[in-house]
């Protein structure tokens, strides 16, 4: 498989992935397979951070498939250098920021609300992992698919750094929140949904968090009288999380 994946023909190349592929996910299901494929990823792992920036997007996407596989399973994150793992979400913050392709940019986040990477390395990537949630968030790509990996991503931050993520969730909450008036439902239910999960977390709000959202939320009423046809479910969602951060003190 390394051969065909250090190959500079696409299908080889593609074909390499396919195998490890379908390696890992046999793997997955036989305790004895993944102790073998763990002791072997770290020499993939080189080759796959490359292909991930790929202009193929059949190859870069393959790559972040075989890279997400190798970050989610412990057994395998346990034999990942602390050095390596930080290339990982250093690769994994660029790209995703940087790619055109939305396939790309979905699997990038896919990749951070996966991985059970430890969570002293995850702190000292925070800033640059928020950034590329954030931005997969602000969905420059126009994808429901995007919004909904973003969101599974920071509900997985949240659980690996708590503290750190309310520390920051300034940076992270306002675009959730601004979704809750969103013309479609499937986004407004995604926001709540996901702000159920954290609220522990963002309630009651740091004093940053509360400047930020009541700056958001209070815009949005205003734009949205002066339209015709506001949603009563988009207020009546948007009115509940303004009353839980203000019964708190915001």
């Amino acid at each position: 498989m390394k051969t065909l994946i250090t190959s500079n023909t696409k299908l080889n190349k593609s074909l390499g992935y396919s195998s490890l592929l379908n390696y890992q996910e046999q793997c997955s299901n036989s305790p004895p397979s993944l102790h073998a494929l763990a002791e072997s990823s770290c020499s993939f792992l080189h080759l796959i951070i490359a292909d991930v920036s790929d202009d193929d997007e059949e190859i870069a996407a393959q790559a972040l498939k075989c890279l997400g596989f190798m970050i989610y399973h412990p057994s395998i994150v346990a034999t990942i250098p602390g050095e390596n793992a930080k290339m990982v979400l250093e690769s994994l913050a660029k790209h995703i920021i940087a790619t055109k392709m939305k396939s790309i940019c979905n699997l990038g986040v896919w990749c951070i609300s996966v991985q059970q990477i430890e969570a002293s390395v995850l702190a000292a990537h925070s800033n640059s992992l928020l950034q590329a949630v954030v931005h997969a968030l602000d969905n420059p790509i126009g994808s429901l698919s995007t919004t909904f990996e973003a969101m599974q991503a920071v509900m997985k931050l949240v659980a690996q750094l708590r503290g750190k993520m309310r520390e920051l969730s300034h940076i992270w909450v306002p675009p959730i929140y601004r979704r809750l008036l969103s013309d479609d439902k499937r986004e407004r239910d995604m926001s709540e949904r996901c702000l159920l999960k954290i609220r522990s977390t963002i309630i009651p709000p740091p004093p940053f968090l509360s400047k930020n959202c009541r700056s958001v939320l209070n815009c949005c009423p205003s734009s949205y009288r002066r339209c015709e046809g506001v949603s009563s479910v988009r207020v009546a969602s948007y009115g509940r999380w303004r009353l839980r951060g203000e019964s708190r003190g915001e």
